[in-house]
């Protein structure tokens, strides 16, 4: 689709009024063609310690981006001329503005058909209106403090690149200042990693905490016709009981057939509906919203909601096999615990191809000291030669668009956060094994 003055507007314009300075505070772009609208949004966020953008419309909102830089976009989904998916799709075209953070904002009644569009057209999240404004500064306040921590970096590689300089400036000269300005360098280094990764688990834990709203939420909707209809089977069960001592005994035939199988059609539909109402309970667990604080919570109930969450991904051709051992209960911040026992089952049942078993163990070491919980599977396993290198960020085996390198960072990165260890080595009979130890509550 083309529209008219935005054929160009890739190619970017030198604008030195609006140019950035390191002390500037992080940018929000807010789009929305409603002029009411964005002075709601500008109060919601003048607590905020960011500089406020507001466009009225696509157009004006591509022509903002080439000018400054934005730690996220907050962007309209229905606009007339230029929709928020256009824009997110032409702002995805440019190199400077490909990785801008877009949530995307919308009134319709049919929100949930924008969704998959909305995450295809490369936004992180998406809000429906009207605006909770504490979820609203919540997630901003994330890509805010994202686009700190890009400020930090930036200066971090600037003393980096000043520390490189003095090193060859001294390194001729003597040895000794040449050796301690090469373990600079390293700690400087190190900290851009650290940094890299902390960057990394701030977008992870958003995401997380957005697939933990719209599980709770799900579950939550569900459960209450839920009990609704469990209520009345049951008053017509125990009224089709009442009304089995009224029939004539014997019934005829073709009543007493009858009886039966409305008998069998009862018992099956309490069944399908005990069914829901397990899943409901595991979806609630999975995500724990309540849950920020350490606690001690079910191992079995937590593989059991991960199991659930990832049922789709499993179905007949990976069989998945149990051996959850006593003690059932640790103390852990469940939420995270989840997090890691899904990116750990989910990476095994992408490296098996076909058909294949993941393995899940947990239970007291025989010292009885520590707490261990093992995944393992059948799949095409590690290679020893980059096994060193899977848990660094970024770091990846799979195919370029089919894994960011993040599941398994953050796994090892929450089990430290416990006081724990990750491990990860071959499977016996093939395929990978990693083992998390962690301290056991004390009794």
């Amino acid at each position: 689709m083309h529209y008219r003055g935005v054929t160009s507007w890739l190619e970017p314009r030198p604008d030195d009024s609006l140019a950035e300075t390191s002390e500037e505070l992080p940018g929000v772009l807010i789009v929305d063609d409603v002029e009411a609208n964005l002075v709601a949004l500008r109060s919601l966020l003048d607590a905020e310690r960011c500089s406020i953008t507001s466009a009225s419309s696509g157009e004006d909102a591509l022509r903002l981006l080439l000018r400054k830089s934005f730690a996220v976009i907050l962007l309209d989904v229905e606009m007339p001329d230029m929709d928020g998916h256009e824009v997110a799709r032409l702002a995805r075209m440019s190199q400077a503005t490909r990785d801008i953070p877009i949530i995307f904002l919308t009134a319709s009644l049919d929100a949930e058909e924008h969704v998959g569009r909305a995450y295809g057209s490369g936004a992180v999240d998406f809000l429906r209106k009207p605006l909770d404004a504490h979820v609203l500064r919540s997630k901003v306040r994330v890509f805010l403090e994202l686009s700190r921590s890009r400020q930090r970096l930036a200066e971090a590689n600037r003393e980096l690149a000043e520390k490189n300089r003095e090193l060859a400036a001294f390194a001729e000269a003597e040895a000794s200042i040449a050796s301690s300005l090469r373990q600079a360098n390293g700690e400087i280094q190190a900290a851009y990693r650290e940094l890299q990764a902390a960057q990394a688990q701030l977008v992870q834990s958003a995401k997380m905490a957005s697939l933990g709203e719209l599980v709770a939420g799900v579950a939550h909707e569900i459960n209450n016709p839920l009990a609704f209809v469990m209520s009345h089977l049951d008053t017509i069960a125990k009224s089709l009981a009442s009304l089995r001592g009224e029939l004539p005994d014997p019934a005829t035939p073709r009543a007493e057939e009858q009886w039966k199988r409305i008998s069998a059609r009862l018992g099956q539909t309490q069944n399908g509906l005990g069914r829901i109402r397990d899943l409901v309970l595991k979806l609630r667990t999975f995500s724990r919203l309540d849950e920020g604080d350490r606690k001690l919570v079910s191992i079995s109930e937590c593989v059991d909601s991960v199991l659930t969450i990832l049922g789709h991904r499993l179905k007949d051709r990976v069989r998945v096999e149990l051996d959850l051992r006593p003690p059932d209960r640790l103390d852990c911040y469940p939420s995270l615990l989840n997090q890691v026992l899904l990116n750990l089952v989910a990476n095994s049942v992408d490296a098996i191809e076909g058909p294949g078993t993941v393995r899940i163990g947990a239970g007291a070491s025989p010292e009885r000291d520590r707490f261990v919980i093992t995944v393992a599977d059948t799949g095409c396993g590690i290679p020893r030669e980059v096994r060193d290198r899977v848990l660094e960020p970024f770091f990846t085996t799979k195919p370029v668009g089919q894994g960011t390198g993040l599941g398994l960072s953050i796994a090892f990165s929450i089990v430290r956060k416990h006081e724990g260890t990750l491990e990860l080595t071959d499977a016996p009979g093939g395929g990978t094994l990693a083992t998390i130890t962690l301290p056991l509550p004390e009794t």
